[in-house]
């Protein structure tokens, strides 16, 4: 079954302020919304109307609204075909004769919601099924006027979606990291879109401290790691374990101690000179912005990893 690679959209946006929990946003809002064309393997097009059929979405996509690439995409156009008649025509050649309703689904493919949606019946003719199968989906017409409304409808209903259900999102995070589900907790508040500017906000905002748990956690993971190998006495482990340790996590000032501690015994023991560091940042970095990034890149990490599961078609293609 296929996967998709899902990359978190960016976190790091400029931030907005004024608007109410429950309106849609501005108008702007709904042009910010990206949406990529997929053709599943689940929607079952043969080969080449599939690449021709994902063409048409791409169209249908990039003429109402900011298209975008299927590993850049949170939000996407996918259709499924219903085989209405099928025939073939006793003549010589024989030719395959298709009448097909074309649905056509604007979904959050994290969340599993589905926005919009919309339908048009298509007929083809053709040598053989795939053939038929072009020539029906040629019929798709990129510019008309429904597949405007279409999209309109979905951009808003993906922004009433977030906006109002911000405080549940909020609460399963908190609820989730309660547990030490420190990835996923941080993987749901990173998947809000920038365009539900107050709850994005909000997400953001508790990630932080969200991410300062996960990085503690994973700070004392790291450290006890690093006592342990020095106990052995394998200096390379001790490195590898003190190099993943940065300056905003908890345990940093004890691990500067492991440093020293370990340097003044090497060189007591008459040793070539200890010259590991520990990192350290400038003075001008934005460490809330550093934190988020990191968040965002635990997030992505676990929706990879962690939950690629979740992330085929099955809940939408169910036969």
């Amino acid at each position: 079954m296929k996967r998709l690679t899902i990359l978190i959209v960016s976190l790091l946006a400029t931030y907005y302020s004024g608007i109410s929990q429950s309106s849609l946003g501005k108008t702007d809002d709904l042009g910010r919304i990206a949406i990529a064309a997929i053709v599943p393997d689940e929607a079952g097009v043969p080969g080449g109307a599939q690449r021709n059929l994902q063409n048409r979405l791409m169209q249908v996509a990039s003429l109402n609204g900011l298209g975008a690439t299927e590993n850049a995409a949170q939000f996407v156009m996918v259709p499924m075909l219903s085989i209405l008649n099928k025939d073939v025509t006793p003549t010589a050649p024989p030719m395959v004769s298709l009448t097909m309703d074309v649905t056509l689904y604007i979904v959050d493919m994290l969340t599993q919601n589905i926005y919009s949606q919309t339908s048009i019946q298509v007929k083809g003719v053709g040598t053989t099924e795939e053939r038929a199968y072009t020539q029906a989906l040629n019929g798709i017409n990129p510019r008309h006027g429904q597949f405007r409304g279409f999209v309109e409808k979905g951009k808003e209903k993906i922004i009433e979606y977030y906006n109002s259900k911000c405080d549940v999102i909020i609460s399963s995070a908190q609820a989730l990291a309660g547990q030490k589900n420190y990835e996923e907790a941080l993987f749901t508040l990173m998947s809000v879109p920038d365009v539900s500017r107050e709850c994005f906000d909000k997400c953001m905002q508790i990630s932080i401290d969200i991410y300062d748990e996960f990085s503690n956690q994973q700070c004392n993971e790291y450290l006890s790691a690093a006592k342990s190998a020095w106990a052995g006495k394998e200096l390379s482990k001790v490195e590898e374990n003190l190099g993943k340790i940065t300056p905003d996590m908890g345990c940093y000032e004890e691990a500067q101690q492991l440093v020293a501690t370990v340097t003044a015994a090497v060189e007591a023991e008459g040793g070539a000179a200890w010259g590991f560091k520990m990192k350290k940042y400038e003075d001008s970095i934005d460490i809330q912005k550093m934190k988020i990034e990191a968040g965002r890149d635990v997030a992505q990490s676990w929706a990879h990893y962690g939950a690629s599961k979740n992330f085929d078609w099955s809940w939408l293609y169910k036969n």
